[in-house]
C-alpha cells in the first residue's frame, strides 16, 4: 500500500546556525553561545528552531488529504532542539520531545534517526504516527555517552506536505569563565599609568587554562601571561563587650605618585569610626589609618568604608565586621536538685549570679506563670551586679501540688540577647499516714444492734496534720438500735418495718476529727449500727485540711443478719376465766442462734365487740445469743364460752415474717349467790 511518503528517507545532518565572526563576539555573547542552559532552551525554545524543509507534493501518490494553506506549519515540536548537559560517562539519560497537529484535520507523520550508537528514538524506529488534531503526542529519546565529549545528532520528522529536522546535542563538561564585556578606565591622567583589578571566576565544571591579550594601542601589565587576582582587602573582627572601643590601623600605599585621600561623604556608621578621614600620601609612602569599633548591642555589625583617590575613578573598599558582647552574667549553678520536698512545707535555697564580663550588669526576673512556678519566690528580683562581682539569690519555695516537678527561671540581662536560665527539680511529697490494721472486719453482726471496733492512726509526717473521718456511701439520717426500738411498743415499725426518708448512718466514727503529731497516733472507735441486712464493704476516708481529700484509707467489712427466734408454747392455754377478769401467763422466746435478737408482741386492734382483749406489760424485749426470754400476757375474756385468740410477736428487722401463737380461753360468769 502506498503510504504518500517519499521513497528514500533523506541522510540526517545537522543544521548550521548562523556563524558570527570571532572578532564581534562580547564575553556573555560568546558564553551565551557556547555554553547554553538546558533549561531554558528546553523550555521556551532557545534561539534554534527546526528546519523545516519543502513542501510534498504527494497529489498523486498520496492519499486525499483535506489541503492546508501553504504557508501554515502542520506539527509544532517541543522543545525545537534537544540539548543533554552535565552528563556522566555510561550513565542513560532521556528527554521527550513533543509532536503537535496545530492543523484542523488529522495527519501522520513519520519519526525517524539515523541509526547511533549513542542516541536512539524509543520504542520503533522510522514509526508512522497518527497525530490528532490539538493532541500532543511523546518521543523520547535516549542518549548514552560513551566518554566525556560533545555529541550532536538530529531527529527526523516526515509529514505529507514538510520535512522537520530537530537538532539534538550533548555538552560535556567544559570550563566557562565569567568575564566582563568590556573594561572602562574613564579619565586617566595624562602620561600617567592606570591599572584596574579584574576577577575572573570558572563558573564550569572542568579546569580552564586561558591567555589574556589586547590590541597594540592598550598595554596590560599581565598581558601574554597567566592571569593572577588579586586580594584587595582582608576582612578583621572583632569582638568587644558594648561599651568599650577596638582601635584597629589599616595602611594606604602610594605606589610611585602623590595621592590626595578625601573623606567618602557617603560613609555614615554610629559604631565605627574613621581616623584621619583624609590627608595626602607621599609616592612609595605609607599611611596609618584609625578604625575605632564601639558597638551599641551584642550583635554582629557588618558595614562597607570606601576610599576616594584624587585623580582615580574607582574607590578603595574596606569591610568593616565586629561583634558587639554584653555582660556576661553566669550562675554559680545551672541545675538546682531540691530532692522530696514536704507538701506545703517552706524550703529554702541559694544560688548566685556572677558576672564575668568588664560592664556592669543589670538583671531582673522573668517571673514564671505555672502552677508550680508560682510556688517560687526570689530575691532580689532585680538589681546591678558590678564587673566581676556576683549577686546571691535566695529562693524560698512552697509546694502546693505533689509530684515530681522541673522548672526553668530566667534571668534578663540588659544587653545580653539570651538570658541566664537556672533550673531546679524535686519531688513534692504528701503527708504519710497509716493505719495499724489492713482491714476493720466485724464479722457477723444482728440488726439494730451497735458494734464497736478500733483502730489507730499514725502520723509518721515531720509535721502536725489535721484529719477528718468520714465512711463512704453512708447516709445521713440516723440508723435505729434495738434499745430505742423496745422503748416503743405501739411502734408501727414492729409490724410494718422501719420507714426511713433517706439511707441511714450506720456508722460512727470517734473522734471523727482532731490534729496528730509529727510521729504521733490518734486511736479511732468505728461503731456500727446496721439497719439493713447485707454484707458491707465501705471506706473509712482520712482527708487532710490543706492537702486534699481521701490521702489514706481503711477497708472495714461486715455481715448483718436477723437471727431465727422462736416462741413457746405455740397455744397459751388459760382454761376458764371468768368474764373480765385478768389472767397472766407467758410466752417464752427462744433464740438458738449466735447473734443477739429484738422482739416485741405486736400490740392488739381492739375492737368494741372483741370476746378477749390482750396486753403485755413488758411488750418487748432482747434476747442474748442462746437464751430465752419471756413475755408475759394478761387475758381478759369479755364473752361466755371457748375463744381462740391469734396473737403476733415482731423481730426487729425481719417485720415480714413475724413469730405467730395462740392464747385458749373459756369465759364464764360466776355462780350467783343464794338470796339469804
Amino acid at each position: 500500500m502506498d503510504s504518500g511518503f517519499p521513497k528514500k528517507t533523506p541522510t540526517p545532518r545537522l543544521l548550521q546556525r548562523e556563524r558570527l565572526q570571532p572578532n564581534t563576539l562580547l564575553p556573555s555573547k560568546f558564553q551565551q553561545e557556547k555554553f547554553p542552559s538546558t533549561k531554558k532552551e528546553a523550555s521556551t525554545g532557545g534561539r534554534i528552531l527546526p528546519r523545516i524543509g519543502l513542501w510534498l507534493d504527494l497529489s498523486k501518490t498520496g492519499p486525499k488529504l483535506p489541503s492546508a494553506p501553504p504557508k501554515q506549519n502542520l506539527v509544532q515540536i517541543s522543545p525545537p532542539e534537544v540539548i543533554f548537559q552535565n552528563f556522566n560517562t555510561h550513565d542513560v539519560s532521556e528527554m521527550t520531545v513533543s509532536l503537535m497537529n496545530v492543523d484542523k484535520f488529522p495527519h501522520v507523520v513519520k519519526v525517524s534517526m539515523e541509526r547511533s550508537p549513542y542516541f536512539q528514538v524509543m520504542g520503533s524506529n522510522d514509526a508512522y504516527r497518527l497525530l490528532v488534531p490539538a493532541v500532543s503526542v511523546p518521543v523520547r529519546i535516549r542518549f548514552s555517552p560513551g566518554e566525556n565529549k560533545d555529541y550532536s545528532h538530529e531527529l527526523l520528522c516526515v509529514t505529507e506536505r514538510e520535512r522537520i529536522v530537530v537538532p539534538i546535542r550533548a555538552i560535556a563538561a567544559r570550563a566557562v569563565l565569567d568575564f566582563p564585556d568590556q573594561l572602562d578606565f574613564s579619565t586617566c591622567p595624562v602620561k600617567c599609568s592606570s591599572q584596574k583589578t579584574l576577577l575572573l571566576r570558572n563558573t564550569g565544571n572542568l579546569e580552564a587554562r586561558f591567555q589574556l591579550s589586547t590590541q597594540r594601542q592598550s598595554l596590560f601589565g599581565q598581558s601574554q601571561r597567566d592571569l593572577r587576582l588579586e586580594k584587595l582587602m582582608e576582612e578583621k573582627e572583632t569582638g568587644k563587650e558594648k561599651g568599650s572601643c577596638e582601635d584597629r590601623a589599616a595602611s594606604l600605599r602610594a605606589p610611585g605618585e602623590m595621592a590626595k585621600v578625601h573623606q567618602d561623604p557617603m560613609f555614615s556608621d554610629d559604631v565605627s569610626f574613621i581616623e584621619p578621614m583624609e590627608g595626602e600620601i607621599e609616592p612609595d609612602g605609607l599611611a596609618k589609618i584609625k578604625m575605632t569599633f564601639k558597638p551599641l548591642e551584642a550583635v554582629e555589625y557588618q558595614s562597607m568604608a570606601y576610599c576616594s583617590i584624587s585623580g582615580r575613578e574607582s574607590r578603595l573598599p574596606l569591610q568593616l565586621r565586629g561583634e558587639g558582647q554584653g555582660p556576661l552574667v553566669e550562675l554559680s549553678s545551672d541545675t538546682l536538685e531540691l530532692g522530696d520536698i514536704f507538701v506545703n512545707t517552706p524550703h529554702v535555697c541559694e544560688v548566685n549570679l556572677i558576672n564575668k564580663g568588664a560592664l556592669d550588669a543589670p538583671f531582673s526576673y522573668i517571673p514564671s506563670a505555672t502552677k508550680v512556678g508560682l510556688g517560687f519566690k526570689l530575691a532580689p528580683q532585680e538589681g546591678i551586679i558590678a564587673a566581676g562581682g556576683s549577686q546571691t539569690l535566695q529562693i524560698s519555695f512552697s509546694a502546693t501540688v505533689l509530684g515530681r516537678f522541673e522548672e526553668e527561671f530566667r534571668f534578663s540581662v540588659a544587653g545580653s540577647p539570651t538570658p541566664a536560665i537556672l533550673t531546679i527539680r524535686g519531688s513534692v511529697t504528701g503527708p504519710s499516714l497509716h493505719f495499724d490494721l489492713p482491714e476493720l472486719n466485724f464479722g457477723d453482726i444482728s440488726f439494730g444492734f451497735p458494734y464497736t471496733q478500733c483502730c489507730r492512726l499514725t502520723n509518721s509526717s515531720p509535721v502536725p496534720v489535721t484529719f477528718q473521718l468520714r465512711m463512704s456511701f453512708d447516709g445521713t439520717q440516723p440508723a435505729v438500735d434495738s434499745v430505742d426500738q423496745i422503748r416503743c411498743h405501739s411502734d408501727p415499725a414492729w409490724r410494718k418495718g422501719i420507714h426511713l426518708y433517706v439511707e441511714p448512718r450506720e456508722f460512727t466514727i470517734t473522734p471523727s476529727r482532731g490534729t496528730i503529731l509529727p510521729q504521733g497516733h490518734q486511736d479511732i472507735q468505728v461503731t456500727l449500727c446496721s439497719n439493713s441486712v447485707m454484707e458491707f464493704y465501705r471506706k473509712m476516708l482520712v482527708d487532710l485540711e490543706g492537702f486534699g481529700k481521701g490521702v489514706a484509707s481503711l477497708v472495714i467489712t461486715a455481715r448483718c443478719l436477723v437471727p431465727k427466734l422462736q416462741v413457746s408454747p405455740h397455744v397459751l392455754q388459760y382454761d376458764e376465766c371468768l368474764l373480765k377478769v385478768p389472767y397472766e401467763k407467758k410466752f417464752l422466746i427462744r433464740n438458738p442462734s449466735h447473734l443477739p435478737g429484738c422482739y416485741g408482741l405486736i400490740e392488739q386492734k381492739r375492737k368494741e365487740d372483741a370476746a378477749v382483749l390482750y396486753s403485755s406489760p413488758k411488750p418487748c424485749g432482747i434476747v442474748q445469743p442462746h437464751s430465752t426470754a419471756e413475755i408475759p400476757v394478761l387475758v381478759e375474756v369479755q364473752a361466755l364460752g371457748a375463744h381462740r385468740t391469734n396473737v403476733l410477736i415482731g423481730v426487729f428487722g425481719d417485720e415480714r415474717n413475724p413469730l405467730t401463737a395462740y392464747l385458749k380461753e373459756e369465759g364464764f360468769s360466776p355462780p350467783e349467790e343464794p338470796v339469804v
